[in-house]
């Protein structure tokens, strides 16, 4: 099969502009062509909507040299209600928005998933119409608002697909609002399978860097996440057999990675999670049979590794962590290096390097913990070592 390719960008590329549209328009040709890809030119293009990535394309830039930068936020007071399942919009302000551009809309009622993220496709008189129907009531009463607030990168349903060599500035200080990882990020897929995100950095976006929900067999690899409000990655709800490698998260607002809900079957290793708001990784709600080797986690103000509490039903089971190195974390208001708590069964910590701060312990096991396997790790003497809390241990 003829894999087809589109420049973007500067005077020598077959489209001349730095907008998302220009990129969206090379994306949507190559996508109708069958697949193929859109190579971006050194240079800053300027984001008014995401680029909306299709199955089977590949967006690769020049590395450092290609920067996606988010124009600055607007926002307007929604003025009408507005139902589930439409796609008219009325706000205070219409003449604020223009034609392509991404918004966000929520309400006091409406968080996470029941926000909408779409595309103004359509105006008539002072009503805006998107591309997505709304995944929820919103309401004046309920301080309903349309914010210019999108993903720098947006997957949606698709199957197969690549994203690498570039840069995304979320110019934070113009957008204040920060949106939800259920809805947002630097890089963000929604139901897809097979996307790979390799060699990209994000920085300054007032949200998460590179998140996906309900997708299989992601591949991040060498990526780098730095300085954004929200958890640096974010391996979403219901997501299964991800691969993430080589990857740095840092002075990111809340934890290095989040393990979502029900996120299964992954591997994370050989990444290094350092100074973040909360913790290293955070796992939590059925999050089983996951791997985590090889990691570096130092300096976060939560614990390296936390386990998020919940009952035996809830509660992430057969997890294995495994040649890690912590250190200095529980900056802040964390525990220990690793904390198990919840019901938890079959954690396995295996071969680990401890080098907790002064006063904090190696790895605490909550009273209501099940099945933990210790074994072979490298701990301080006395009292930085194991707090085993669970009646079975006195």
């Amino acid at each position: 099969m003829q894999r087809y390719r589109i420049t973007v960008g500067d005077d020598s590329s077959d489209i001349r502009g730095f907008t998302n549209t220009h990129v969206q328009c090379a994306v949507d040709r190559v996508a109708m062509l069958g697949g193929g890809v859109v190579e971006l030119s050194a240079g800053t293009f300027a984001l008014a909507d995401s680029i909306h990535l299709r199955s089977k394309v590949t967006l690769r830039g020049q590395g450092a040299a290609t920067v996606l930068r988010k124009n600055a936020q607007k926002s307007s007071r929604i003025n009408t209600y507005l139902g589930y399942g439409h796609h008219d919009v009325c706000v205070e302000e219409p003449d604020l928005f223009g034609l392509g551009e991404g918004i966000w809309l929520r309400d006091d009622k409406a968080g996470g998933f029941y926000t909408t993220v779409g595309t103004l496709v359509r105006r008539d008189g002072d009503v805006w119409f998107t591309s997505r129907p709304h995944r929820h009531d919103y309401h004046p009463n309920a301080n309903a608002v349309a914010e210019a607030l999108f993903p720098a990168i947006s997957a949606y349903d698709l199957l197969g697909g690549v994203v690498e060599l570039l840069a995304i500035d979320g110019n934070a200080a113009e957008n204040p609002t920060m949106i939800s990882g259920c809805r947002g990020g630097g890089v963000f897929a929604m139901r897809c399978g097979r996307l790979a995100v390799r060699r990209v950095t994000v920085r300054h976006y007032n949200g998460e860097g590179i998140g996906f929900q309900t997708c299989d067999d992601v591949e991040v690899a060498d990526c780098l996440v730095e300085d954004c409000a929200g958890n640096g990655y974010h391996p979403g709800s219901g997501s299964n057999r991800f691969h993430v490698h080589d990857c740095v998260g840092r002075r990111n607002g809340a934890s290095g990675l989040f393990y979502c809900l029900r996120v299964r079957d992954s591997l994370l290793e050989d990444c290094t999670f350092e100074a973040n708001g909360l913790h290293g990784v955070s796992t939590g709600g059925r999050d089983s049979g996951n791997v985590n080797r090889g990691l570096a986690l130092r300096g976060n103000a939560g614990c390296g590794f936390f386990f998020r509490k919940h009952d035996r039903n809830d509660a992430p089971h057969d997890n294995l962590i495994e040649r890690c190195t912590f250190e200095g974390n529980a900056a802040g208001e964390g525990e220990a290096e690793v904390l198990v708590q919840g019901e938890v069964d079959g954690t396995r910590i295996v071969g680990n390097t401890f080098h907790p701060r002064e006063g904090k312990p190696a790895v605490v096991i909550e009273a209501e913990a099940l099945t933990v396997e210790l074994a072979d790790n490298d701990l301080p003497p006395g009292d930085g070592g194991i707090v085993d809390r669970r009646p079975s241990a006195g």
